[in-house]
């Protein structure tokens, strides 16, 4: 069954650990599960969003550039700026009352669908799974079914994630939360300078 398919797609990508995953992360930490959910779909939003685009005819014209330098380019600016953000002025202190004092809904949510949307490797994986289901399934509702699996599947992955995550915070010292903040600022310059490395690749 196409949905089942695409769940199973969806749902895999738990064990993927991007730039995605540590948004998610320090928004769940700061803010619970609330600032999680947010980012979570913002995620979903944006995934659904480049859906809509790789299933569009102009995907095709503007693949080479979706997938290309320049999209690459802003990614890395875009991760390499929340990277030193994180170095430079990590929370250090729990946030007990991370519901009233956090960022407004709206600007956690677009973190979560900024930092999706320009990262070119996730149209990429979204081109590949679009292309497969047309090839599988032609271009009737299997297409439809499969796409919704991923896309229900994805979303399950990050609520899951959203929701544990604030479990860790009782045990984390400021200290402790101090490091994992770092880790997370440098997880995303790395992340940046694979960024800018594809960017040079397809200049190549």
């Amino acid at each position: 069954m196409p949905f089942l398919e695409g769940l199973g797609f969806g749902l895999a990508t738990v064990i993927l650990i991007g730039p995605v995953f540590f948004t998610l992360l320090k928004a769940a930490l700061e803010q619970g599960a609330r600032g999680g959910l947010l980012v979570a779909l913002g995620i979903i939003a944006s995934d659904l969003l480049i859906v809509l685009i790789c299933l569009s005819g102009p995907a095709r014209v503007l693949q080479h550039w979706i997938t290309g330098p320049w999209m690459a380019i802003a990614a890395g600016v875009l991760l390499a700026g929340l990277g030193f953000r994180y170095l430079i002025a990590p929370q250090v202190m729990p946030d007990t009352d991370g519901m009233h004092r956090g960022k407004r809904p709206f600007t956690v949510f677009a973190s979560g669908f900024l930092v999706n949307f320009i990262n070119p490797f996730v149209f990429a994986v979204w081109l590949g799974l679009v292309m497969h289901a047309t090839g599988k399934f032609a271009a009737g509702k299997g297409v439809l079914f499969f796409l919704l699996g991923v896309l229900l599947g994805i979303f399950l992955t990050d609520l899951t994630k959203a929701l544990l995550a604030p479990r860790l915070k009782p045990i984390l010292s400021p200290v402790t939360l101090k490091r994992v903040h770092t880790i997370i600022g440098m997880a995303l310059l790395g992340f940046s300078m694979r960024a800018f490395v594809h960017a040079v690749q397809q200049w190549d």
